[in-house]
């Protein structure tokens, strides 16, 4: 009994040990990875000056990420990264959070869907361009051992995705790119 119960806790402590080391390996935070600045001359250098989140769709309790303001801290870190958000921007960008999924997917895999809609205003507040953008994120079981860590990955995953699709409609593009 010893001997059984003894093997058992030597590899109960080496998965443990294992898990903690895949883990590591997942991408992280929200916010894309090697941004390629908009060249200076570009029309998008430096145009915004402010991203608002106003109130979206409801959001569900298992992605706080997208009302914290965790998701619009990543939009301007990536923006500023990009050079298209600068001190003196006369334009404003509203990024609604309008929906975030969990699709069925396999128990060793955790998708998220997430859909935003952006509307870029100029100083007098018309609006100048207007996308919505849905983007999705399936972490693996490789990235994270537990749910709850695969579903924060997929969570920054969708977010990474969905904010690389709006930088390359500026013009800049990430190593994150999803072609």
């Amino acid at each position: 009994m010893t001997g059984r119960m003894g093997r058992a806790v030597a590899v109960l402590a080496m998965a443990t040990a294992l898990g903690g080391c895949v883990q590591n390996r997942a991408p992280s935070g929200p916010v894309p990875s090697g941004i390629v600045p908009v060249s200076m001359g570009s029309a998008h250098s430096g145009m915004i000056g402010a991203v608002v989140q106003p109130g979206g769709g409801a959001l569900p309790g298992w992605a706080p990420e997208l009302s914290d303001g965790t998701f619009r801290a990543a939009l301007e870190n990536a923006l500023r990264q990009a050079g298209i958000m600068a001190p003196g921007g006369v334009r404003t960008l509203e990024a609604t959070v309008l929906q975030v999924d969990q699709p069925p997917s396999e128990t060793s895999t955790t998708k998220v869907v997430l859909t935003v809609h952006y509307l870029l205003r100029d100083v007098t507040g018309r609006p100048v361009l207007e996308r919505r953008v849905t983007s999705g994120y399936t972490a693996t079981i490789a990235q994270a051992v537990q749910g709850v860590d695969r579903l924060r990955v997929a969570r920054e995953g969708a977010m990474r995705q969905n904010i690389d699709v709006l930088l390359r409609e500026f013009g800049s593009a990430s190593a994150d790119a999803a072609y």
